[in-house]
């Protein structure tokens, strides 16, 4: 499996997580947060990933 592929699962994982715990806890217990601050982490890094691929392919100017 390519890496997006697998940061996107684990992006969906937590997702997911994070729905159950915002359900199950409440929107301002901590668990939440710490479990959105990392969805945010997963998700920047799928971005960062992508960005990167995409600056590989650019061709020089000149």
């Amino acid at each position: 499996m390519s890496e997006p592929l697998q940061i996107k699962d684990r992006i969906e994982q937590n997702r997911q997580e994070l729905r159950w715990l915002a359900e199950n806890h409440g929107m301002q217990d901590n668990k939440v947060l710490e479990q959105s601050m990392i969805l945010d982490e997963l998700i920047n890094e799928y971005y960062r990933f992508q960005y990167k691929k995409h600056f590989m392919k650019r061709q020089p100017i000149a």
